[in-house]
């Protein structure tokens, strides 16, 4: 299911200008990359971190003697996303897969899971050939301010599903293994987790995701197939109001 490191590391050097977890040293994507340009919000977001999901009521006196247990969801949000949106490319037609049709990021006591929706039926395991990749990154403004905080990063290759994560604040990050970010496929949806110190343990940020297909040299540049939701840059918040 995972792609192989060498794999990941071609098709992000060449999206977000790194050859490393580490960013300290590497320039930052330049303006045709896949990192969006938020507005800066009305007002700037907590980042207080709240894992509790249930609540015991005391008994009601002179009723029952058992305390009540109400179960309380779990923050999430969801982003809608037009159908057949996709920025095409000059050099390939990119496949159904390659439309983001929507996602959904659910946040518990033991990290995020997000789903993203794919269009053309279940997700692929493959890009298909060595030739071609796909990056589904999502990005996370944590203070409000139009900058983006935190990455996570999915990219499928000809051996499968991989990952990697960047600290936009502390310069930091990883691949594969070291980005601490799972990925798994169900149905049309590719299912990333990761951790809550991902985005800072932060309990409220704005957030986006987008995607780029394409041939390897053409990752990170406009000739790749693009989509983005919320479309032109948009941010969508977390919990959902």
């Amino acid at each position: 299911m995972r792609a192989s490191a060498i794999a990941l590391t071609t098709a992000l050097v060449l999206s977000v200008g790194c050859s490393s977890g580490h960013r300290d040293d590497v320039a930052k994507p330049n303006e045709r990359s896949l990192e969006p340009q938020f507005k800066p919000a009305a007002s700037t977001t907590s980042s207080s971190a709240s894992t509790s999901t249930l609540v015991t009521l005391p008994p009601t006196q002179g009723r029952s003697t058992t305390a009540t247990v109400v179960a309380i969801s779990a923050p999430s949000a969801t982003i809608t996303e037009t159908a057949l949106d996709v920025t095409p490319s000059p050099l390939d037609h990119p496949p159904a897969w390659a439309d983001l049709l929507g996602a959904h990021l659910t946040r518990n006591a033991n990290g995020f899971e997000l789903r993203v929706r794919l269009g053309g039926g279940d997700a692929p395991e493959s890009s298909g050939d060595d030739a071609h990749t796909m990056n589904v990154a999502s990005f996370f403004d944590i203070d409000g301010d139009g900058k983006i905080d935190y990455e996570v990063w999915a990219n499928i290759a000809s051996g499968g599903w991989g990952a990697s994560y960047f600290d936009d604040v502390h310069h930091t990050g990883g691949y594969e293994e070291k980005s601490g970010v799972a990925v798994t496929t169900a149905a049309d949806e590719v299912v990333i987790r990761f951790p809550l110190d991902h985005v800072g343990d932060a309990a409220q940020f704005r957030w986006s995701i987008a995607s780029e297909w394409g041939r390897y040299a053409a990752i990170g540049t406009d000739q790749a197939a693009r989509d983005d939701a919320p479309d032109d840059d948009g941010a969508a918040t977390f919990p959902a109001a």
